[in-house]
């Protein structure tokens, strides 16, 4: 069994629930700035970001011509500009993807990773922050909000003076998993689809948004298909261990776990099963005895002992 990536303690998981949390996260950031950058984005990525309120994010995806995810995004409105906020992992590939396909006289993409820090807020409303953007997500989020700032420990202790608390950068990946959001090089590999890892659930797509590169492949799959993987959280007893992550029923494997976070007694893993696997129906991690549950996770259900 992958080991947890982070295990939450009782007070860790309250906090959770109850305190303003501001969680710094590893993103790699990009400002595109011209008279076509929305129009180019728009080209581009799953979501409708056409009609994006200022200081709004929407969440989507960066396809292959084959319509394979390159890396899931979040893009922002900043007046005129965007700013493109990926995992940090893909910022060499979004770099040369941008390289090939923003003309520079119609939009202009400047690599602002080092100088721009991004963190999560969850669980109470920021005041004002100096050179600081908070950014609000246009739909469902694993956060409230977003805070994009160029100083990051200015920030941190502004933040603290307001009454939050700075939690370690892993309690992202807790949030995923109650809130069933995918990771790029875990549950999103070279070969998958945005149908098998929640973006529908998620609003990472629109259908009727017109052309973006590998949207033939999307819509086809919608429109006349049906996607053989979906994405589901796998729970099992911390206690019960095995150095195999595969799923299993009877014999046959129907996944792999991915993201696996321990709460308190409890294993939860994201995990992309064979579709035909559904929420209720018990399972074998390894050698342990787990069950498929509902995603989102209720957060005010976990218990940590």
């Amino acid at each position: 069994m992958p080991a947890p990536i982070v295990t939450l303690t009782a007070a860790e998981l309250h906090a959770l629930r109850t305190s303003r949390i501001a969680i710094p996260v590893r993103d790699a950031v990009f400002r595109v700035e011209g008279p076509g950058t929305f129009s180019c984005l728009q080209g581009l990525v799953t979501n409708d970001v056409s009609k994006l309120a200022d200081r709004t994010a929407a969440w989507g995806a960066f396809l292959s011509p084959k319509g394979m995810i390159v890396s899931d995004a979040w893009v922002v409105r900043d007046g005129d500009a965007a700013w493109v906020i990926v995992p940090y992992e893909a910022h060499e590939t979004m770099s040369q993807l941008f390289g090939r396909t923003m003309p520079p006289r119609l939009a202009k993409v400047a690599d602002q990773s080092i100088t721009m820090a991004v963190h999560w807020l969850a669980g109470g409303v920021i005041g004002g922050i100096d050179d600081a953007a908070i950014i609000r997500p246009e739909r469902q989020a694993p956060f409230a909000a977003m805070l994009l700032t160029p100083n990051a420990a200015a920030t941190d202790a502004l933040l603290i003076e307001q009454g939050w608390s700075i939690a370690p950068a892993s309690h992202a990946d807790a949030l995923k998993v109650v809130f069933g959001w995918p990771t790029l090089r875990r549950e999103i590999d070279d070969k998958t689809l945005p149908q098998e890892v929640r973006f529908d659930e998620l609003g990472g797509v629109k259908y009727d948004k017109g052309c973006y590169t590998g949207q033939e492949t999307v819509a086809r799959l919608h429109f006349r298909g049906h996607a053989n993987r979906a994405l589901r959280a796998v729970q099992w007893p911390a206690s019960e261990s095995s150095a195999s992550g595969s799923v299993t029923v009877g014999e046959k494997i129907i996944g792999t776990l991915n993201t696996v976070v321990q709460f308190g007694d409890q294993c939860i893993a994201l995990a992309k099963l064979r579709r035909e696997a559904t929420p209720g129906e018990s399972v074998r991690v390894g050698d342990a005895d787990g069950v498929i549950v509902e995603l989102p996770l209720d957060l005010g259900a976990l218990s940590v002992a």
